[in-house]
């Protein structure tokens, strides 16, 4: 670059006056090229520190929406994106529990998060279960409900439609199949 800029010399031709002008020219352009090049190296130098405070910035910025999606600090500020973490490597769903729980695998383990879904799911059915209407009331040893003064008692059999006479079939059925 330097040869494009200053041309080669040819000191015979010159006297003393041209030499000194000649001299005093190169010195010019000697002390305008150093302020350039320290002008070049101060940007370059203030360049540099905005870069950095940008990318304090961003790391910020990305910690921020990592806590706020319920991530690791630093899973966005990383030198690597974080990974999808799937399901199960076999189904292609993506898994969609938050920090705390996939942290709570490796603190108790499986045993303890199922122990946890199955208690819930055992609340729910009993809440299901005592919310339905009773249709069957349970069998009342002593005064049946709703029995008025002067009605008689049921006896046992009555309640449950007549399970006796088919007995008796079964019963004339056997007989039949002994005396063949």
């Amino acid at each position: 670059a330097l040869s494009i800029r200053i041309k080669p010399l040819e000191l015979e031709a010159l006297d003393s006056d041209e030499i000194k002008a000649k001299a005093e020219e190169l010195f010019k352009i000697i002390v305008q090229l150093e302020t350039d090049k320290y002008d070049y190296e101060q940007r370059r130098v203030t360049q540099d520190y905005e870069l950095n405070e940008l990318k304090e910035r961003q790391k910020a910025q990305l910690r921020q929406k990592a806590l706020k999606r319920g991530l690791d600090p630093e899973a966005f500020s990383g030198k690597y994106p974080p990974p999808i973490r799937m399901y199960s490597k076999y189904e292609r769903r993506t898994d969609t529990r938050t920090y705390d729980d996939r942290k709570k695998l490796y603190e108790g383990g499986w045993e303890v998060i199922r122990a946890e879904s199955l208690d819930a799911i055992w609340k729910e059915k009993y809440e299901e279960w005592s919310k339905r209407p009773s249709k069957r009331l349970p069998k009342w040893f002593g005064e049946r409900p709703g029995k008025k003064a002067g009605d008689p008692e049921t006896p046992e059999g009555e309640e449950e439609g007549g399970e006796a006479p088919p007995v008796e079939e079964e019963e004339e059925e056997e007989e039949e199949e002994e005396e063949e």
